[in-house]
């Protein structure tokens, strides 16, 4: 873990905030940028709440909650990151953004620290193409809530050494993620892929009126939701016999959704002004206190889900 201290972070919204809670979960100092030094204030007080949740399941010792504030130091440039021997972007999906941080970042940091992305999709290739040294480089894609899932995807670029993949993967480990190391660079990942495929299909079986939101969603939960946490979709075909899925995908795979803009169902919800429970609007309605309901059922599921992905990942690990 020392090889890691401090690390920098750029960028405190949901996701920076996550990975600096998990990053503080486990003893690491942390130093973060954000253009916007409201969050600074906002970060710390969710930082707090997440880590006393941890402490009253104990997951963390009590020293952790205790001075984690003496381990976070928000910062004003990036000059305050050249001591950091790994920095992790997590800003906007906006490639101009992103190259534009990367250049300005690898003239302040040291020749051999590391340089990573928190992208969603943007491939590693094509961030690391501006960069004097593109080896240092990698995608590391966290999922949330950081402190507590084991998602954690190591995505190398075509130039990215070794030795990154290497660091990438211990740091995940020293975070208590289990590294999901990609062989080719593609858009989206592993991950990503699956689910906005999924939400693909769903966003058109609304559309076409097979079914409503509410359906669609009943659906997914009583049906993918039910075994996906036991097992991943070839562990399942295992279970339930391979033959019935190769019969049923003949003739079921040219009538899937294929297309290739955003659905209607998501446009018009973005044009409304929907953001979810965060402004009482999305697919639902929230009043205050209903989004209050969700985001706490959020918390509780995520802990009661950790309890049982922990059981399930010893038997998924077993030969």
């Amino acid at each position: 873990m020392a090889a890691f201290q401090p690390v920098g972070l750029v960028g405190f919204g949901l996701m920076g905030q996550g990975i600096a809670t998990c990053l503080l979960s486990r003893g690491f100092s942390v130093r973060v940028y954000d253009s916007d030094r409201r969050t600074y204030a906002r970060g710390q007080t969710n930082i707090d709440f997440a880590l006393a949740e941890l402490l009253r399941r104990r997951l963390i010792k009590a020293q952790v909650r205790k001075n984690w504030r003496d381990r976070l130091q928000c910062v004003s440039t990036f000059d305050d990151f050249a001591r950091c021997p790994l920095i992790i972007e997590s800003v906007p999906e906006n490639l101009e953004l992103k190259h534009q941080l990367f250049r300005e970042l690898e003239a302040v940091v040291s020749p051999r620290a590391i340089l990573a992305s928190n992208t969603s999709s943007l491939p590693i290739s094509m961030l690391q193409s501006v960069l004097r040294a593109p080896a240092r480089f990698i995608g590391m894609h966290w999922g949330v809530p950081t402190q507590l899932v084991p998602f954690f995807e190591v995505i190398p670029g075509t130039r990215t050494s070794k030795r990154t993949v290497t660091l990438a993967c211990e740091l995940g480990v020293a975070c208590g993620k289990d590294p999901i190391v990609l062989r080719q660079d593609i858009r989206g990942f592993i991950g990503n892929r699956l689910m906005y495929a999924m939400m693909r299909e769903a966003c058109y079986l609304v559309e076409t009126g097979i079914g409503d939101i509410e359906t669609v969603d009943r659906a997914f939960r009583h049906g993918l939701g039910w075994w996906s946490l036991l097992a991943g979709p070839f562990r399942w075909m295992d279970l339930t016999g391979i033959p019935a899925y190769a019969a049923v995908m003949e003739g079921l795979l040219p009538k899937l959704s294929n297309q290739k803009t955003v659905p209607d169902v998501m446009q018009d919800a973005v044009r409304r002004g929907s953001e979810g429970i965060s402004n009482g609007k999305g697919f639902y309605r929230y009043d205050k206190a209903g989004a209050a309901r969700w985001r706490k059922a959020w918390i509780e599921f995520s802990y009661d889900v950790k309890t049982l992905a922990d059981k399930y990942e010893k038997l998924n690990r077993v030969k």
